[in-house]
């Protein structure tokens, strides 16, 4: 079959508002189809082509409609007959849109236009005047339907069913004091993107800009703002990666610099391991190893977190970030500089506001803990951990020599006093207290004599070893009020 068939049956269904999946075999073994056949799945379950036909043809025409409903692509593999395999690219070139309409008023007749240009299935309903559809039920919306209400009278009427269904969008226009009391995180009361709407045809873009936003899973910024709200953070140790996390959920875009051999012992909170492993997780939140920092932007459309090898941080002088973060947690300042962002940060000793940072955040345990301080330094180092059930340094072990090290126990594993955890070359690494193993270094680090290898929690089995400290949160908090300050008050 031509492909000039196949894209202009595509363009026929395009036309109808349908979306769309193009199927295309792109590896065979066995008795299978032509590499080169494909087909076109559409939305309403029609399909125009063929991969084969079979069971494996209604597999991927069954992924193919899971795959538009949820707007992304894949690749997929099937098993045929005689023992045959088939891959196909799924490749989603346009999803199935749908909006209700409710009212037939000057906005709602804006609204109808602008949707009809963005190719969405349109329904327009309006049981008070008669106009278009006189009703709606709530299982007529799915997953990629929104709803939007241009007047109370179909609210009073059909709100209680949008909120029953599954669409991705509720809004409503209306004043800010009616909004009050809808906390569903699909509803947008008033509706629309605060561009200082006004004609109705300003506000039908204004909502439909917000409606493509809520699809896309996006926030409704400008692209300026979006790259404006860029933080790079320097390490990714468990201190760091409570910092990023918390910079990431607020809705900040933020790139993790590491060293090439990091040496984490709190390896199960650190977004540091993906410098080993290609990707980590920590308490859902994803993290990749990047070769390039001009890759970091790709992996925010993805919603992943972006971790560089750069111990230099000469990627601050190409991407120019608006934020800086250093979190080496080094104990002396290893090259950042006032001048690097318009807002430096930087975690504990060695650095004093505002000559070497604009901030300066607390990591000493107790009453100052994660204390923003504009004038000065943090404590000095004393190279004594901070208490735990009144346990101070014992809690921490370092390395007895140079050497490989050689695990005998893992993070979480529960130890008493005298137990080996460890080897360092030939030196057996003993537990100075009972208690959790909360940390220890990778196995196989090459180790120098005093460097901190592991961490035991007197707490045993009431300490947590898979999510982020209290400490970790507290400074983290921290830094979040200092970056949001700036944001709210800047016109960077």
């Amino acid at each position: 079959m031509k492909s000039t068939y196949l894209f202009e049956n595509a363009e026929k269904k395009e036309i109808a508002g349908l979306g769309m999946a193009i199927v295309t075999v792109i590896e065979s073994k066995g008795v299978t189809p032509r590499r080169s056949s494909r087909m076109i799945v559409y939305s309403d379950g029609t399909f125009f082509g063929t991969v084969g036909g079979g069971e494996s043809e209604r597999s991927a025409v069954k992924d193919a409609l899971s795959l538009i409903r949820e707007g992304r692509s894949e690749i997929r593999n099937y098993d045929v007959h005689h023992g045959g395999m088939m891959s196909v690219m799924i490749d989603v070139v346009s999803r199935e849109k749908k909006v209700y309409i409710f009212g037939s008023g000057h906005v709602a007749t804006a609204m109808k236009e602008v949707f009809t240009f963005l190719k969405f299935d349109i329904h327009m309903v309006d049981a008070v005047w008669g106009v278009g559809e006189k009703s709606f039920k709530s299982e007529d919306a799915d997953e990629n339907t929104a709803l939007i209400f241009t007047d109370h009278n179909n609210r009073n009427l059909f709100f209680s069913e949008a909120e029953k269904s599954r669409a991705f969008y509720i809004g409503s226009l209306s004043s800010r004091s009616k909004s009050a009391g809808y906390l569903d995180e699909r509803t947008y009361m008033p509706a629309g993107l605060d561009i200082a709407s006004d004609t109705p045809e300003e506000v039908a873009i204004s909502i439909a800009a917000e409606v493509m936003a809520a699809l896309n899973r996006k926030r409704g910024c400008s692209m300026k703002e979006e790259r404006r709200r860029f933080i790079i953070v320097r390490g990714a140790g468990d201190l760091a990666t409570a910092v990023i996390i918390r910079l990431k959920r607020a809705g900040y875009n933020v790139l993790a610099l590491e060293c090439a051999t990091p040496s984490v012992i709190r390896r199960t909170v650190s977004l540091a391991e993906a410098v080993y492993d290609g990707e980590t997780t920590v308490e859902g939140e994803k993290a990749i190893l990047i070769d390039s920092a001009e890759k970091a932007f790709a992996a925010f459309d993805d919603g992943m977190i972006p971790v560089l090898i750069d111990e230099d941080a000469s990627s601050i002088r190409l991407l120019k970030p608006t934020v800086v973060v250093d979190a080496i947690i080094a104990k002396k300042n290893l090259g950042t500089h006032i001048g690097d962002a318009p807002l430096t940060i930087a975690l504990g000793p060695g650095f004093t506001a505002p000559s070497d940072v604009d901030v300066v955040i607390e990591t000493k345990r107790g009453h100052d803990l994660a204390r923003i301080i504009r004038e000065g330094s943090a404590y000095p180092n004393t190279g004594i951990p901070g208490e735990i059930e009144g346990i101070s340094k014992d809690r921490v072990i370092h390395s007895p020599s140079d050497g490989i090290i050689e695990n005998k126990r893992a993070i979480g594993d529960i130890v008493k006093k005298d137990d080996v955890i460890a080897y360092v070359g030939e030196c057996a690494v003993r537990a100075k207290i009972s208690g959790m193993l909360r940390g220890l270094i990778r196995d196989g680090y090459s180790c120098k004599k005093g460097l901190k290898i592991a961490d035991i929690d007197p707490r045993g089995e009431r300490a947590d070893y898979l999510t982020i400290s209290d400490k970790a949160r507290n400074i983290s908090g921290s830094v979040l009020e200092v970056v949001d300050q700036f944001f709210s008050s800047s016109i960077y």
